[in-house]
C-alpha cells in the first residue's frame, strides 16, 4: 500500500520471533530487491486499454516500438494483438499475453535496450552457412549451432549418400558420376538435391 508516494508493508504480524519476521519482510521485499535496476524504468511503463491504444498511435508523439506489432518478450512468434499495450518511453509495445504484459512491466528495460527489431510481416526462420579450409573445425561449430537454436544441420556428404542409395533416375545418373566415373557433385546437381 502507498502512502503520499512511499511504499509502506502493511499486515506483518511482529508478535512472533524476529527470524520469523525478518523472513517474512524478506519475502515482501523480494520483487523489489531482484528488479532494483528498473525502479525507475518501471514507472515510465503504463498499461494501455485496448480503447486507448488508437489514441496513441494517432498522435505525433507516440509510435509503435521497433518490434511493431510483434512482442519483444516473443518476437519471432508474434500474436499480433493490441489488447496488451504498454507505453514505455514514448513507444507502444504490444504484447502477446496477460502474463507477458506483467513480465513486461516487471523489467522492461531488458526488453527494449540492445534488442534488435525483427521483420514485421514475417515470420523469421534463422539460417547459418559455416564456410572454411578443411579441417578447420566447421562440422563442430555446425553442431555447437544446431544444439543450441535448432536449426537442422545439413551435411553435403549425408546428403549425396541418401540420394545415391535412392531408386530414381537421378539417383542412378549420380550414382554413375560419382562411384564409376570418380567424378565430384557439381554446384547444380547438388542444389537440386537440396530442392
Amino acid at each position: 500500500m502507498k502512502e503520499n508516494g512511499v511504499e509502506v508493508i502493511d499486515g506483518l504480524n511482529t508478535d512472533i520471533s524476529a527470524d520469523f519476521v525478518h523472513i517474512k519482510l524478506l519475502d515482501k521485499i523480494k520483487s523489489r530487491m531482484q528488479l532494483r535496476d528498473d525502479l525507475i524504468e518501471r514507472e515510465q511503463a503504463q498499461i494501455l486499454k485496448p480503447n486507448e491504444v488508437k489514441f496513441y498511435e494517432e498522435s505525433f508523439t507516440y509510435k509503435h516500438s521497433k518490434f511493431g506489432l510483434s512482442s519483444p518478450l516473443t518476437p519471432f512468434n508474434p500474436k499480433k494483438t493490441k489488447n496488451f499495450a504498454v507505453l514505455y518511453r514514448e513507444r507502444i509495445y504490444f504484447l502477446g499475453s496477460q502474463a507477458e504484459q506483467e513480465v513486461f512491466l516487471a523489467q522492461p528495460s531488458q526488453y527494449t535496450k540492445g534488442c534488435e527489431p525483427v521483420p514485421q510481416d514475417l515470420t523469421y526462420r534463422p539460417s547459418a552457412a559455416v564456410i572454411g579450409l578443411p579441417s578447420c573445425g566447421k562440422s563442430n561449430l555446425a553442431q555447437i549451432i544446431s544444439s543450441q537454436t535448432g536449426m537442422v544441420h545439413l551435411r553435403p556428404e549425408e546428403i549425396i549418400e541418401s540420394f545415391i542409395k535412392r531408386e530414381s533416375v537421378f539417383s542412378d545418373r549420380l550414382r554413375r558420376k560419382t562411384q564409376i566415373m570418380g567424378d565430384e557433385v557439381d554446384d547444380t546437381a547438388f542444389i537440386e538435391m537440396l530442392q
